[in-house]
């Protein structure tokens, strides 16, 4: 059997007004250009009530390019996932370093986390006032920024370019951030909770005075109350998400802790559509035929994608080289076949323009072949003494504009 491949990586841009930012070069923010980071952990910058009464401190680390030159830096700040109940800062560290290394000032955060009881099993109301309450944290996180680039200029932010996001639970904040505001209809179950914790702005530090808006969110796995909350002129978005996450849904549907459902969310599918509808920036990644949640984090076949990806959709926002509203910045068609086979697949590649390497990964994840430096369009792979089984192919492209390929296959 013949099998077409096609992996589209679309990103819709506006012609931004903006100049490209001084830093940009053509390297930074694509290219690991800083080896080493510097690190500021435990930066206290708020402190608030948990849904149980409990007072709690919220402190970030904040990475920084070690050696970095520039006056005026983009910052992105991070949050862990856990469903709003479990979770700690540090595991966002290993995204906060890879950005940094590429340029950006990367913070991770803390936010306030449910400690009430699950018994009986708290609600979409209870659970909608605890994610009210972490929105206001990480408006809190971005104010600190912002308030010490207008005072001791710590850590030289350009506030022009502030950038969030985060896993899971932490998308899902950022989201909210990034797009619930009170121009939009809200349930009265939430608009009681933003009333009750210091409305839009959040009570977690009086520094209001300065700005939690952000230039763009990055949402893996994440969602929203209503999609509805995306109006037109918001923020650029990127989304990635397994097309059947049974903990956050991709489409419409419920999230879930620990099989129990919690709240009616719309997912990352459906804000990718409402965004495109209304000319908003955006880029959605559908990890197929997936029932994990965020499975892409530790899958080496699809990590570059996302990764690489979140460099390139950035990279525009900063560096902008636009100049149409709709462009496919880059898609590659595959032939595989035959898929199932007993000993050769034949991978056939259309409108070759880089070289590339052919990397075999086990169901297991682990490496069992690699090529590099291919230029053919076309190349056979022999199972040679691979057991029987399935495996992942993924195609790595010289051009870091063109997006990774991955596909299973199968030996009988």
């Amino acid at each position: 059997m013949k099998q077409t491949y096609t992996l589209l990586f679309i990103l819709i841009m506006t012609v931004y007004s903006q100049a490209q930012h001084p830093t940009c070069d053509g390297t930074r923010y694509l290219n690991e250009v800083f080896p080493s980071v510097d690190t500021t952990f435990n930066v206290f910058f708020g402190v608030n009530t948990t849904y149980a009464g409990n007072v709690d401190s919220l402190y970030m680390d904040v990475y920084q390019p070690l050696g970095d030159t520039a006056s005026k830096r983009p910052l992105m700040i991070l949050a862990f996932g856990g469903s709003f109940v479990v979770g700690e800062r540090t595991d966002m560290a290993p995204l906060c370093h890879y950005y940094t290394q590429h340029g950006y000032v990367t913070a991770t955060i803390d936010y306030r986390l449910f400690d009430g009881l699950f018994v009986p099993f708290p609600d979409s109301v209870v659970f909608g006032d605890v994610v009210v309450k972490a929105i206001g944290d990480m408006k809190a996180s971005i104010r600190h920024f912002r308030e010490d680039a207008a005072t001791a200029n710590l850590y030289k932010i350009d506030t022009n370019f502030v950038f969030i996001g985060g896993g899971s639970a932490g998308a899902i904040m950022a989201l909210h951030v990034a797009y619930l505001d009170s121009t939009d209809t809200i349930p009265p179950h939430i608009q009681m909770a933003i009333d009750n914790n210091g409305g839009h702005e959040g009570n977690t530090t009086t520094n209001t005075q300065y700005s939690s808006e952000v230039q763009a969110v990055l949402n893996l796995s994440g969602a929203l109350g209503d999609a509805s909350w995306v109006d037109a002129g918001d923020v650029p978005v990127f989304s990635v998400h397994d097309d059947n996450d049974d903990i956050v849904p991709y489409g419409q549907g419920y999230s879930t802790i620990a099989g129990f459902p919690v709240s009616y969310l719309e997912g990352s599918q459906v804000i990718a559509d409402t965004a495109t509808a209304l000319g908003i920036p955006n880029v959605l990644i559908t990890i197929p035929n997936s029932t994990g949640h965020v499975s892409y984090v530790n899958n080496p076949q699809w990590q570059d994608s996302v990764f690489t990806g979140i460099l390139i959709f950035l990279n525009e926002i900063l560096c902008p080289t636009m100049t149409s509203t709709a462009v496919e910045l880059y898609s590659t068609d595959v032939l595989i076949y035959p898929n199932p086979a007993v000993q050769n697949i034949t991978i056939e590649l259309r409108d070759l323009e880089s070289s590339y390497a052919l990397i075999l990964y086990n169901n297991m994840g682990q490496q069992v072949f690699l090529q590099e430096n291919l230029a053919t369009s076309q190349v056979t792979l022999s199972r040679q003494n691979l057991p029987a089984g399935v495996y992942y192919l993924k195609l790595v492209f010289e051009d870091i504009r063109r997006a990774s390929v991955q596909s299973k296959i199968i030996f009988h």
